[in-house]
C-alpha cells in the first residue's frame, strides 16, 4: 500500500537526520539571510550534535475516527565518536483502543527497559554484545563517510524543497532559530529516501533488513498521487545553523476502493525537536530495577517472545536466565554472525533446565 510505505519512509527521514548530526556555521543569521545559504549551512555537515534532548511527536487523524499518536522524548549524551551514547528515552503510543508506555535507558555500562510502570535491567553480557555491534557499525560508517550529514546519506532537502522561504526568527525551546518554510517535490524526496535506505543497509545496521524496500517507479507515482498536500518547516540555529526542529505535514487521499482500516483519507504530522543541543545531560541508572529474568517472564506472560524490537536480538526464555547461561548466550550470538535462525537457537541458553 503506497500510503503506508510513505509514512514509514518519512519516519526514516527523520531518524536518519538525527543520526547524521547535521549543522553548518558562520555569522549569526536573521530574517534577511538568504534561504539557500541557510539550507546549505544546515544540511552540508561540518558540526556534530553530541548531546541534547529529543522530542518527537507523530500523529495521524483519519476519516475513520481512529486517531493514532506516538510520542518519544528524552536526553542523550555522546560517549565519544563511534561509541554507544548514553540516553534515557520514554515512548508512548495511543491508537486502536490501546495505550502503551515504554522506555529505554543506557548508561556507560548498563541498560534498562521499562514497560507497564516497571523497570527491568538488561543482562550485562547482552548489553555488551549489543554495544559492540553498535560500535562496529559506527566504525564502518565513519570509514565510509568522514563528513556525516544528511547530504552524505543521500538526503538533501535542497533537491526536493520547493518555494523555500526565510520565514523569520522563531524560538525552539530557549534557542533562537530561523524558520524555513517550503513545499516538497514528492518524487525527488522518494528518490532521496530510496538512496539513503540503501546506504543504511550497506552499513549492516542491526535490523536494517526490516527497513522498507526500494519503491518501484509505479509505487512512487501511486504515492505521489495519493498525497494532496505536503509541506515542511525547518528551524535552524541562528548562530550555529544546527537543525533544531523539523515539521512535516501531509494529507493522504486514497483512490476509491483502497481504504485502509476503514480510512479513505488521513492527515499525518511529524514534529521533531532537538533541545538543549550540546548541553551536558545527566543520565543515571534507574533505582529498584527488576532483574532480566523477570523481564523474560513478563514477556512470556504477554505472549511476546522476541526482544528484537529493543535492538537486543534476544528472546524470552520462560525458565529464567543463569549467569553461566548469559555468558554462553553472548558467545553464541557472536558465533551466529547475524544468522537469525542461529540467534533464535541461542535463546535456549537463557533458560534453566
Amino acid at each position: 500500500m503506497p500510503s503506508r510505505k510513505l509514512v514509514t519512509l518519512l519516519v526514516a527521514v527523520l531518524t536518519l537526520g538525527l543520526l547524521a548530526g547535521c549543522g553548518g556555521g558562520g555569522d549569526e543569521a536573521d530574517s534577511s539571510t538568504d534561504v539557500d545559504q541557510l539550507l546549505e549551512d544546515t544540511f552540508s555537515g561540518g558540526k556534530s550534535i553530541s548531546s541534547g534532548r529529543i522530542d518527537l511527536a507523530v500523529s495521524l487523524e483519519s476519516d475513520s475516527g481512529q486517531p493514532v499518536k506516538l510520542d518519544l522524548s528524552g536526553p542523550f549524551q555522546s560517549e565519544g565518536a563511534g561509541r554507544l551514547p548514553q540516553l534515557d528515552i520514554d515512548a508512548s503510543f495511543a491508537g486502536g483502543g490501546q495505550s502503551i508506555d515504554a522506555g529505554v535507558t543506557a548508561t556507560s555500562d548498563q541498560a534498562f527497559v521499562s514497560y507497564g510502570g516497571e523497570t527491568y535491567e538488561i543482562a550485562g553480557p547482552i548489553f555488551q554484545q549489543f554495544k559492540a555491534g553498535y560500535e562496529e557499525t559506527a566504525k564502518k560508517s565513519q570509514e565510509q563517510e568522514q563528513d556525516q550529514s544528511l547530504a552524505s546519506l543521500g538526503l538533501d532537502p535542497r533537491r526536493w524543497l520547493t518555494n523555500a522561504k526565510n520565514a523569520g526568527e522563531a524560538k525552539v525551546g530557549d534557542t533562537d532559530t530561523i524558520k524555513i518554510t517550503g513545499d516538497v517535490d514528492v518524487m525527488k524526496l522518494l528518490d532521496d529516501v530510496d538512496g539513503a535506505l540503501e546506504k543504511v543497509r550497506s552499513l549492516g545496521v542491526e535490523g536494517s533488513e526490516q527497513l522498507p524496500e526500494r519503491l518501484t517507479d509505479e509505487e512512487k507515482q501511486q504515492t505521489a498521487d495519493a498525497i494532496k498536500n505536503l509541506s515542511v518547516e525547518i528551524y535552524t540555529g541562528a548562530d550555529d545553523r544546527i537543525l533544531r526542529r523539523m515539521v512535516i505535514a501531509l494529507g493522504l487521499e486514497l483512490p476509491e476502493g483502497q481504504a485502509t482500516a476503514g480510512a479513505q483519507s488521513a492527515d499525518v504530522r511529524f514534529d521533531l525537536q532537538l533541545l538543549e543541543v550540546n548541553e551536558d545531560q545527566d543520565i543515571q541508572a534507574p533505582e529498584n530495577a527488576k532483574s532480566f529474568e523477570e523481564l523474560t517472564k513478563k514477556l512470556d506472560e504477554l505472549g511476546i517472545a522476541d526482544l528484537g524490537s529493543l535492538g537486543l536480538g534476544v528472546q524470552g526464555g520462560g525458565g529464567g536466565a543463569t549467569e553461566q547461561g548469559l555468558q554462553e548466550y553472548s558467545e553464541c550470538i557472536r558465533k551466529a554472525g547475524g544468522d537469525k535462525a542461529k540467534v533464535r537457537d541461542c535463546a535456549d541458553l537463557l533458560t534453566t533446565p
